[in-house]
């Protein structure tokens, strides 16, 4: 930016000191109590770049709030006033200093937040909180730095009692050393109906309306679990007239490493893919799922309110992308029934979970990489709902933003 083009930052001060003169001291004591401030700087410096940022704000934006602040807005703090406060201060380390001064942004976005003086949606919250965060993370690290906190110990005790290695026991324990399957298909329906009585679960899928065995695609999750199976090679599958245990069968119940990767993977794909879309296509689940579930274990997990915004965000570009969201919804309470997730929002997983969920996300994206929020890639239901719906580019950032927000 032209240097006459800037704000004057130094010439809006008073600007920003109207614009704190209600939060200044609340902000002082919530940063004295939250945050860890360098003793060298102090929060009173803290609050006095903020004064300071503020009022160059307002010159560039002058119809902005503080406590109400605009995706807009906050793109011109980062873009415009923030460079222009680096700039005046003739800084060795410009970049440093910019990311210091966004992060005392950040830390004020939290607080009005936390404190219930945020006025704006809680959509815009999160935007803006991305806005001024920088480049995120990628998805994949997020989960596996979650992992890395957790035990084998605690992981075996969840996995081993979880929904899809139950199944999957019950699937080898049904075929013992072989069984003759339909050459079009992995399960014969009797054997679906068989490994459904054997089965506890809370899910009263067993039969057809007349009482007639079903086929495996009428129970997408055990389909979903035979495949996977077949994939990991606890099912050998190569003669299409007979299903049998794979070479991995043998041990891969055993506290071991080896079994502990297969359970893992298991475990994660049963979680982060949509049963409806395994062999193509796509779901908002796929897209969505693993940001919901690295939000969950960073702390931060998805509310209701958070679903919300996201269906009213979504429903306001047409009811092809209302439906999707509600879909994430249907994924989210299967999970729950599954025992994966809590029962209700907010939503959260086990630890133990978390290695699977982060080996799954890393397989999928050297896979077949679906461009995960946190990550450049842009949501498949952006570019094959939004697009079909006419949605023009300035909706559809919104949207982006407030995804990649979680």
């Amino acid at each position: 930016m032209a240097a006459d083009d800037r704000p004057l930052v130094h010439e809006s001060y008073a600007l920003g000191e109207r614009a704190m003169q209600e939060l200044r001291g609340p902000f002082t004591a919530w940063l004295d109590e939250n945050v860890q401030v360098d003793e060298e700087v102090g929060s009173a410096a803290v609050v006095e770049a903020l004064t300071v940022g503020a009022g160059g704000l307002l010159v560039v934006r002058p119809g902005a709030s503080l406590t109400r602040l605009t995706p807009p807005d906050v793109e011109a703090l980062v873009e415009q006033v923030i460079p222009a406060m680096v700039e005046d201060t003739e800084t060795p380390e410009p970049d440093e200093m910019a990311e210091d001064l966004q992060a005392i942004w950040y830390q004020l976005l939290t607080f009005l937040g936390e404190t219930g003086r945020w006025q704006g949606s809680a959509g815009d919250l999160e935007t803006c909180l991305v806005l001024v965060a920088g480049e995120p993370p990628e998805i994949t690290e997020v989960l596996a730095a979650a992992a890395e906190t957790v035990e084998e110990g605690e992981e075996d005790e969840a996995v081993l009692a979880s929904f899809p290695v139950r199944a999957a026991q019950a699937v080898l324990a049904h075929i013992g050393d072989g069984i003759e399957v339909p050459d079009d298909a992995e399960l014969a329906g009797d054997d679906v109906t068989a490994i459904l009585a054997a089965f506890e679960h809370r899910i009263p899928i067993t039969a057809d309306d007349e009482g007639e065995p079903q086929d495996l695609e009428d129970v997408p999750w055990l389909r979903q679990v035979v495949l996977t199976m077949l994939d990991l090679d606890l099912l050998d599958g190569e003669d299409e007239t007979l299903l049998a245990p794979g070479p991995e069968a043998d041990g891969w119940l055993d506290p071991a490493p080896e079994p502990r990767e297969i359970r893992r993977h298991l475990v994660g794909r049963f979680i982060l893919d949509d049963p409806t879309t395994i062999e193509g296509g796509f779901s908002i689940a796929d897209a969505v799922l693993p940001t919901i579930l690295a939000s969950a274990m960073t702390g931060n997990p998805f509310d209701d309110a958070a679903l919300n915004d996201l269906v009213d965000s979504a429903s306001a570009l047409g009811p092809a992308a209302g439906v999707a969201v509600e879909e994430l919804r249907e994924r989210l309470s299967d999970l729950a029934v599954f025992g994966i997730l809590s029962e209700s929002a907010p939503w959260t997983v086990a630890r133990g979970f978390w290695p699977a969920i982060a080996a799954a996300a890393e397989e999928g994206e050297e896979d077949d990489p679906f461009g995960d929020l946190f990550g450049d890639g842009e949501p498949h239901w952006l570019e094959n709902v939004m697009g079909q719906l006419g949605v023009g580019d300035d909706q559809m950032q919104q949207i982006r933003n407030i995804l990649g927000g979680r």
